[in-house]
């Protein structure tokens, strides 16, 4: 890799068997140095940690399987988990990346350079850049309603709706299952969705334990129907048009 990087490699790998496919993108609000004490003591690990200062650490080479994602599910994948086919990166987010404080320009534009050079080497398709949350909706919050995906996206990197085009109306789990979300808890993918597209409808916890301990209100309801409606029809439309693009450094 031609970033600038620390390597710190965890014990805690196996070899790939499948090609690479996504890149996962986590928070913690802790130190690089306290996230890799973290990893090791739980026997996990990940590839990437980006410091609030934009200070990257490789904690696994990318050709190696990482456990970072855990159980987790994308376009109704038959694994029980994405790490086999993943690369993740975690942020530090003190505050669990609820606002976009937590983001600093130091840390995005680290961020994106590694990005750049993840998806051109392993021909990483731009619409399979996804938070945590999005892959786990039922046990994870991160990278949080404050991560900027939309200029993430003005970066070359995610999906965002083009509202000039709209999947044809569909009940709100066909299109949420068009997305790629695992709708087997309806309100967990509707809250994930929201806290990637919609953040404004996300409640804020400063109580950053229970925030983990409880990942999305059980009994959470959309205050803007009509506007979430749009997002998820032009969402859906996004990725559907995104998966058919070809890529230059794509192989053949």
């Amino acid at each position: 890799m031609s970033f600038r990087r620390i390597i710190n490699h965890s014990p805690n790998y196996r070899n790939r068997t499948q090609p690479i496919r996504y890149i996962i993108i986590h928070c913690s609000k802790f130190s690089p140095e306290k996230q890799i004490e973290i990893l090791n003591e739980y026997k996990l690990s990940t590839h990437y940690i980006i410091s609030q200062t934009g200070r990257v650490t490789e904690n696994c080479p990318p050709e190696r399987v990482a456990y970072h994602s855990g159980e987790s599910h994308w376009l109704q994948s038959p694994e029980k988990s994405l790490n086999e086919t993943s690369i993740g990166i975690e942020l530090e987010a003190p505050h669990l990346g609820q606002t976009t404080e937590d983001y600093p320009r130091s840390l995005r534009s680290a961020l994106t350079r590694v990005l750049k050079e993840l998806s051109k080497v392993y021909n990483i398709r731009p619409e399979n850049v996804l938070g945590h949350s999005d892959i786990a909706p039922t046990r994870k919050i991160d990278p949080g309603c404050g991560f900027p995906w939309y200029k993430l996206y003005r970066n070359g990197y995610g999906v965002w709706p083009d509202f000039k085009q709209t999947s044809p109306k569909g009940s709100e789990e066909e299109l949420l299952q068009t997305i790629g979300y695992d709708t087997s808890d309806l309100t967990a993918a509707r809250y994930a969705f929201c806290r990637h597209f919609l953040p404004e409808e996300v409640l804020i916890n400063n109580d950053l334990q229970e925030l983990l301990d409880n990942p999305y209100p059980k009994d959470f309801t959309v205050q803007n129907q009509e506007k979430y409606q749009l997002y998820l029809r032009a969402t859906a439309k996004a990725y559907e048009t995104a998966r058919k693009k070809r890529y230059w450094y794509m192989e053949e």
